[in-house]
C-alpha cells in the first residue's frame, strides 16, 4: 500500500480549492470543518506479547493537547482501514492529539476457531498501543480508544478489561457484553449506529449501552444519519466531530450521558 513506510512531516491548509498545478492534499478529508493539517505520521513497531505490531503514528507538529487516541481498525484490516481512516487521524493529530493506528491483527490473525484466544491478543495490542501514547507524554487517563465495526469490539474488551486504565471510548457500528464490574471507574462511552445497519443491527448497539450502564459506565448513543455499515464521507465527518466533542467533555452528541 501506499502508506506503508512513509514518514512526512504534513502542512497545508483548508477551505481553498487546489488549483491544477498544486500538488494532492496529504491529509484532508474533505469535512466542513477541516483545518489546516499540521502533523507528521511515521509507521513504527512495538511489541505485544513478543509479537511485533505495526502501527501508524501522528504526532501534532503544534501544541499537543495532552490528549491520546487508539484508532482500531474494522474487519478489512489494517492495509485498507488506515487509508480510511489516515486524513482523519491527521486531522485529530493537527488539533492536538496523538494518535496511534495500531495494526492489531499482527498481534493474532483472525481465527474462528480460537476466538478467545484471539480476543485477548487484540485487546492486549489495543492496550499495548495505549502504552506507546503513554510512552509519549500522554497520561494514561487521557487516552481513549476509537474503534469501528469488529475494531469497536476489540475496544470495548480493551476499555472494560480490569486494570486497563482507559476512561474514555468511541465505538462506531459496535455490539458485544460486558461481564466486569465497571463501578467506580470513570469510563465513558459514546456509542454511534446507523440508522439501520445490515452487519451490527442497532438492536445490538442499544443492548450494549444498557449493558454498559448496568455495569457502572457513563453512557451516551448517537444515531447517524446513514443507512448501512460503510459510512460514506459525510457520515465519518459526522463521527469524527462527534468523537471531538465527546473527548473535549460537550455534551451534543446523540442523547446525552446515562
Amino acid at each position: 500500500m501506499a502508506l506503508i513506510g512513509l514518514a512526512a512531516v504534513l502542512t497545508g491548509g483548508a477551505g481553498r480549492a487546489p488549483g491544477p498545478q498544486d500538488p494532492p492534499r496529504v491529509g484532508v478529508p474533505g469535512c466542513a470543518d477541516d483545518v489546516p493539517v499540521r502533523a507528521s505520521r511515521e509507521l513504527i513497531r512495538f511489541e505485544s506479547r513478543g509479537r511485533p505490531v505495526r502501527a501508524y503514528l501522528y504526532t501534532p507538529g503544534g501544541e499537543a493537547n495532552g490528549r491520546g487516541v487508539v484508532m482500531l481498525h474494522g474487519g478489512t484490516g489494517f492495509e485498507m482501514n488506515s487509508i480510511l481512516f489516515d486524513a482523519h487521524a491527521i486531522q485529530l493529530a493537527s488539533r492536538g492529539y496523538r494518535v496511534i493506528l495500531p495494526a492489531y491483527f499482527d498481534a493474532a490473525a483472525p481465527d474462528r476457531s480460537r476466538p478467545a484466544a484471539t480476543a485477548r491478543a487484540w485487546r492486549q495490542a489495543a492496550l499495548d498501543a495505549a502504552g506507546q501514547l503513554a510512552g509519549r507524554g500522554v497520561p494514561a487517563g487521557e487516552v481513549a480508544l476509537w474503534g469501528y465495526s469488529r475494531g469497536a469490539g476489540v475496544g470495548l474488551d480493551a476499555s472494560t478489561a480490569e486494570g486497563s486504565g482507559i476512561r474514555s471510548a468511541v465505538l462506531a457500528a459496535g455490539a458485544g457484553s460486558v461481564e466486569e464490574s465497571l463501578a467506580g471507574r470513570g469510563l465513558a462511552v459514546l456509542l454511534l449506529h446507523a440508522r439501520r445497519d445490515e452487519a451490527v443491527p442497532v438492536r445490538a448497539t442499544l443492548a450494549l449501552a444498557e449493558d454498559l450502564r448496568e455495569a457502572g459506565a457513563a453512557v451516551q448513543t448517537a444515531e447517524l444519519p446513514f443507512t448501512g455499515h460503510q459510512y460514506d464521507l459525510p457520515t465519518w465527518c459526522d463521527v469524527f466531530a462527534r468523537t471531538r466533542g465527546f473527548l473535549e467533555g460537550r455534551t451534543e452528541a446523540g442523547h446525552g450521558p446515562a
